[in-house]
Formats: C-alpha cells, structure tokens, sequence
C-alpha cells in the first residue's frame, strides 16, 4: 500500500485473514482498512481497493486479494430523524450504520417500512448496494435519494432514485459503486405493530434458515417468481451434498454453511459448480450467483453449460 504515515495514523491499517469479517468465515489474507475521515477519501479512492461492510453475501477466495479491503468508519456512522409533517418523515443515514440499528431507530420513532428487512445480515451500505430484500419488500423501497462515487470518479454525489433502475437484488448502478448513505422517506406507524412485525420476520428466518451455522446467505438468486433457488435444489436432490467442510444446508438448499468453521473457498465453489451444472442439464435452468465472489474462479459465473460436473 501507498498510504501517507497521516493517512495511516488517522485510519487502522492492518493484516487480517478476511475468514474474521465474513459471515461465511472463509477467506484469506488482506490489508484492513477502516476509513474514519471524509477528508481521508481521496487518497484512499486513488489506491487499488475493496469495499467491505458486513462481509455477508460473500465469498473470498482462500488466497486472499492483493488490494485494500476498506471498511466505513464513524464518519459514516450516523442516522439523524427529521421531524414528522403530514404523516411523514425523512431519514438520513450513513452507509456504515448496521441495517438492524437503522430498523431498530426506525420503530421506535413509529416510522414504518425498514421492520421489513428484519433479520437481514448487512450495513446499510451493503443492503443499498444489492437492494437487499425479503419476501415483503426491498431496501430501494423508500429510499429517496443515495450519496455515492460511481466507478472512475474522485468525489461523491447526490443520486435521486428516480435515476437508479433498482430491481430484485440490484441497485441499478455500475459494480464498484460505493455507497456512502442514503435519504429514506418513511411514513407514520405504530411502534408496537412495527415492532410486532420485525419479529414474526425475524422468527421466520429463524426456522427456515441456518442461522445457527456459517453461510454468505442466498447463494443463487430466484430464477423466476414462482420458482426459488431453495425449492429448485431440493428438488434436485442436492440438499445435504457435502465437499470438504461446505455443506448444502438440510434446512434450507439455496444456504451453502460451514459447519465445522473448516471449509475452504474451493469447497463452495465445487458445491456451486454441481449445483449449477445440474440444474442447467436436468432443468434447463440457469442459477445466477446471488453472493458476490472475490479471487473466486471466474467459471462460477458463467454459462453452466460450458462447464463440467463436479461430483460433491
């Protein structure tokens, strides 16, 4: 790295296995960056770099990336209400706030539409950048206007969503687009039925996801409304296929888990690569990648039919 001994000593830098700040806790090694000045952004746009929030819906490769994986720091922490007019407030939030913290403010302020991602494993930051969502909505729902840099450009800027084609796990906005907040419009609600709410989600997840073990999340997005991944790779038979330490869940088939915290990157991607090329021939279905992969084998998004079985 070419950061400045200022830089360096205004923002942690460190070398860590990048298996400590993912969900899936698989991953090697990288320089670990935490950007806690405004001021520090230009320096650190103009090195090679990664952005990483909560290290959920990822896979990194078990040799590491070379560059800078940089996590937002208190600056870009915050979440500020404004006040209620007409039955409706904004807020202001930063891209570093956790999505549970912002959901948490939320309800208990009485505004409604975030308790509909209760239980989503992300930074705000993280949950704009895929429209993460659940069956009930998606993130974009209520979102106003996003504070970005956009690919190949030195500065941030305002984004109104009327310019963001968002659409199911996508923002509409180029890959290496960093967030850094966002404007939500939210409407008045009950506290208690807000609150209610987040926790039926929460207990839905609960029993029909693994939450108890290591996983990315979803691995594949839905190839159709009413087809899941999960359903699909059951249906397949692949639910409980193993290779080393990677397993496709028993309790829910679109959650490859770590159970024993031994598995490695080329585990998963042995896993997606059967459950992909036996979709495509058995189906004739294609599996689209919902995790994001980093010095992953490329093959793991392309066309499974110009690839081989590989049997788990």
């Amino acid at each position: 790295m070419r950061f400045t001994p200022g830089f360096i000593a205004r923002n942690p830098v460190a070398t860590t296995a990048l298996a400590q700040c993912t969900t899936m806790r698989i991953g090697g090694p990288a320089t670990l960056v935490t950007l806690a000045d405004r001021a520090d952004l230009p320096e650190l746009l103009a090195q090679p770099h990664r952005w990483l929030g909560k290290g959920a819906n990822l896979l990194v490769g078990d040799d590491g990336v070379p560059e800078a994986v940089v996590r937002l720091g208190g600056a870009f922490a915050s979440c500020v209400l404004g006040p209620l007019r007409a039955g409706r407030a904004t807020v202001q939030c930063g891209a570093a706030v956790d999505l549970a913290e912002l959901i948490s403010v939320c309800i208990k302020a009485g505004l409604a539409g975030p308790e509909g991602l209760a239980g989503v494993p992300a930074t705000v930051g993280g949950a704009l950048r895929m429209n993460a969502g659940t069956s009930t909505c998606w993130t974009m729902d209520w979102v106003t206007r996003v504070e970005v840099v956009l690919p190949g450009e030195d500065a941030p800027s305002w984004l109104e969503r009327a310019a963001l084609a968002a659409a199911y796990r996508s923002c509409g906005l180029p890959p290496g687009t960093l967030f850094l907040g966002c404007e939500l419009e939210l409407a008045e609600g009950d506290p208690e039925r807000l609150r209610a709410q987040a926790a039926t989600l929460k207990k839905a997840k609960a029993t029909s996801q693994p939450l108890a073990q290591p996983s990315a999340g979803c691995v594949f997005k839905n190839p159709a409304p009413g087809l899941p991944a999960g359903r699909l790779i059951d249906e397949l038979g692949l639910k409980g296929a193993r290779h080393g330490g990677a397993e496709v869940s028993t309790v829910h088939a679109n959650f490859i888990v770590n159970p024993g915290r031994d598995a490695s990157a080329a585990d998963v991607a042995a896993l997606v690569r059967l459950i992909r090329g036996r979709a495509w021939r058995e189906r004739g279905v294609v599996l689209e990648m919902e995790i994001e992969t980093w010095a992953c084998p490329t093959e793991l998004h392309l066309h499974p039919g110009q690839l081989s079985e590989v049997v788990a």
